[in-house]
């Protein structure tokens, strides 16, 4: 799923302020009162989840209710069971359950189902659930099933129903296991008005026309994918297909469902779909592997997009929005068909899995479509929401990227840590152990972990493998511990001896629960006609210093140029060369990273050279312009220039 922002205020509210309710002052791992462990668990999966199946009748697209019959193959594990509970939403009126043709009791809560056989299912036995319902407002506001009405003052937007199941929606309109760590096969059979269309996962089976108007479409997903993946959307649409035999994948259906009227728009905004596609196929060295790819734009949508399988739910500015703001989301959701949906997490604590991946898509799109410099300003953009995400909240879940801790599984969803930090781990991984083993590992993920609901331990084992690497200090101190390691770098040049001195200090809270981090941080030495070299200072303690001998004094000095450690730093070195330093790296650094990186330390030298000018005078910063005149022809010419 991808959050779309309606403005940069709010973009920047949930960045600050984050998704998650605030926890106050009291840590949020432990219940104060009574020393509970707040962490949220899967639940037990009694049984294997094998298919369902649901005929479900919509008979007036003007009214929040249906008709429907959900068949449910299960099987037991573990030993023979005699009950099964089902989540089942408030708004679901159960009118009959049976087991393999035999009516049995039934017990609905308020958002549970509880299924009592009348004997036991025994090991290898298959049960047969039917469950009969009618459903009345089963979910709305963009959770569950929303009814969308019709406007009066629009022709093309008719009434229109849509779903959303993530994180645990779907079981307001089905009967349903609504967490992730089980996977299904699934079957819908949709019975709508005339005029309708119904649009839901896998491949459309056929198409019924009833006499009096209502057509039937039953669409088989015949793979298995998590309950939260279902989806069901009706209405009436211009369908295109953006794929065909003269495309980049010719064999995939790729249709795109949109307001009537908005043909154009869709083939303009979605046209480059199948090449997106054909990249990701040959960038994880796995064939897209459900039977379509659709993507169906949805009026009142809770969310930018949805990466339900093989059918992406979109919202309006899908078809209203122009193609740069719609390309990104597509590359994002596309992503998401192999990470978190064919390799699946087994709970929201591993949520980075699928929404880590799919921004780093992003990235890896920008880059295929714009470069370097496309990748890095993606990259660069994801980092920086993670720094701030870095500084808010309580410290012992402090931008965690896996974690367990919440009240409500939507606060999961915060684009600064799992999107972004998350996307920002993914790059530093790849830069630390390079293109050709980071996706080797990849590779091994996708192919050995498909169709499992997977853990972080999961993808790391399979990082190991190719990379002969021990990663597990590596995820523990980026993925699970809190925090960032925040950085105080000095750059100092010795004449006496002809070295370069780093110093690195950790200014982040040190504690017997968070000691200091370890790295290796690359600096980059510039010595002039093409000559670099690149030196690593490691770090593990509170405070490092390096000592560096070189055959000259460097043109420049790049910390860091790839971004590829996740920290935040201050980089300071004296102002003369400093300056010279971060003007020429301005303007020709080697990455966008570095050269941004240049431009914030420049900024910090121009503070302290106003500083340090005012002080010569005895007067303060910013009162006298002159002084503030000369300190600006300061750094126009540091090469001459001394801080008197």
């Amino acid at each position: 799923m991808r959050f779309r922002f309606r403005s940069a205020a709010m973009a920047l509210a949930v960045v600050i302020g984050g998704v998650a309710p605030s926890w106050g002052q009291t840590d949020p791992r432990i219940d104060p009162k009574t020393g509970q462990d707040r962490g949220v668990y899967p639940p037990d999966v009694l049984f294997e989840f094998q298919h369902v199946r649901l005929d479900i009748e919509i008979p007036d697209m003007s009214r929040a209710q249906f008709t429907a019959k959900e068949t449910l193959t299960i099987a037991p594990l573990g030993w023979a069971r005699s009950a099964l509970t089902l989540d089942a939403g408030p708004g679901l009126t159960i009118s009959a359950v049976s087991l393999n043709g035999v009516p049995v009791a039934f017990t609905k809560g308020r958002h549970t189902l509880d299924i009592e056989f009348g004997r036991s299912l025994s090991l290898g036995e298959r049960g047969t659930v039917v469950i009969d319902y009618t459903a009345e407002k089963p979910g709305g506001g963009g959770a569950g099933m929303t009814f969308s009405p019709d406007d009066m003052d629009t022709p093309e937007l008719d009434p229109m129903c849509h779903t959303q199941g993530q994180p645990e929606s779907n079981h307001l309109w089905l009967p349903i296991h609504d967490f992730p760590n089980a996977r299904m096969t699934s079957e819908i059979v949709a019975t709508v008005p005339g005029g309708f269309r119904a649009v839901s996962n896998g491949r459309l089976v056929s198409i019924g026309r009833h006499t009096d108007g209502r057509s039937t479409f039953h669409w088989l997903q015949d793979k298995p994918h998590a309950s939260y993946l279902i989806t069901l959307i009706v209405g009436k649409f211009d369908v295109i297909d953006v794929g065909g035999q003269n495309s980049a994948r010719p064999g995939l259906w790729l249709p795109v469902y949109g307001p009537l009227g908005s043909a154009d728009i869709l083939r303009r905004n979605f046209g480059n779909t199948a090449d997106m596609v054909a990249y990701f196929e040959k960038l994880f060295d796995e064939p897209y592997p459900w039977d379509k790819y659709a993507n169906v734009i949805c009026r009142d949508f809770s969310a930018g997009a949805m990466e339900n399988t093989s059918c992406t739910t979109f919202a309006a500015f899908g078809a209203t929005g122009p193609r740069s703001m719609v390309e990104g989301t597509n590359a994002h959701e596309l992503v998401h068909q192999w990470f978190g949906d064919l390799c699946g997490y087994k709970s929201w604590e591993h949520l980075w899995l699928g929404e880590g991946w799919a921004t780093f898509g992003e990235a890896l799109w920008a880059e295929h479509k714009r470069g370097k410099i496309g990748y890095q300003r993606a990259i660069m953009g994801d980092a920086a929401q993670a720094r701030i995400a870095s500084r808010r909240g309580f410290p012992s879940v402090r931008g965690r990227i896996v974690n367990n801790v919440y009240r409500d599984p939507d606060s999961r969803f915060d684009p600064a840590v799992v999107y972004a930090k998350g996307g920002w781990f993914l790059h530093t991984l790849r830069m630390d152990l390079g293109d050709d083993v980071f996706w080797a590992g990849v590779r091994r993920y996708v192919h050995t972990r498909r169709f499992e609901q997977n853990e972080t331990d999961d993808f790391r084992r399979c990082m190991e493998q190719e990379s002969g690497r021990s990663l597990e200090k590596y995820f523990q101190q980026f993925a699970y511990r809190p925090d960032l390691p925040r950085l105080q770098v000095d750059l100092a040049w010795d004449e006496a001896d002809s070295s370069l001195k780093i110093s690195v200090e950790q200014t982040q809270k040190i504690s017997e629960e968070s000691p200091a981090f370890a790295f290796s941080l690359p600096v980059l030495i510039d010595l002039g006609e093409g000559r670099t070299t690149t030196v690593s200072v490691d770090v593990s303690e509170t405070m490092t210093t390096a000592s560096f001998t070189l055959a000259q004094r460097p043109n420049k000095v790049i910390v860091d140029p790839d971004l590829s450690v996740m920290c935040e730093s201050k980089i300071r070195t004296p102002l003369a060369p400093g300056i010279s330093w971060w003007i020429d790296q301005v303007m020709t650094g080697p990455t966008l990273f570095a050269r941004v990186q240049a431009a914030e330390s420049l900024r910090e030298a121009a503070r302290m050279a106003i500083q340090e000018f005012a002080s010569t005078l005895e007067v303060e910063p910013g009162s006298l312009p002159d002084a503030l005149a000369d300190a600006r022809q300061l750094l126009v010419e540091p090469a001459s220039r001394e801080i008197p």
